[in-house]
């Protein structure tokens, strides 16, 4: 699936290395283009309830997915993010 630039997107599963977890809310701000058959690279920018940069991670195609109307919004505190 492609994702279109500035979209709101949430992540697939939990990113450890980053400190997101399935169900965190991004920004698609770059699209990396793949160099062969494999899926593209996006760079998604993680913001705070207060429209504030918390990171900005770069992660695969299969890493992220479109919110859809049968989603329930959850807030978390940042104790643990990046």
């Amino acid at each position: 699936m492609k994702f279109d630039l500035f979209s709101t997107v949430l992540l697939a599963h939990d990113l450890p290395e980053s400190g997101f977890c399935k169900g965190d809310v991004g920004t698609i701000v770059e699209q990396i283009p793949s160099a062969n058959e494999h899926s593209d690279g996006y760079i998604v920018e993680f913001f705070d309830n207060g429209g504030n940069t918390i990171d900005v991670v770069p992660v695969l195609e299969s890493d992220i997915m479109y919110p859809h109307s049968k989603m329930v919004v959850n807030y978390r505190d940042l104790e643990n993010v990046a």
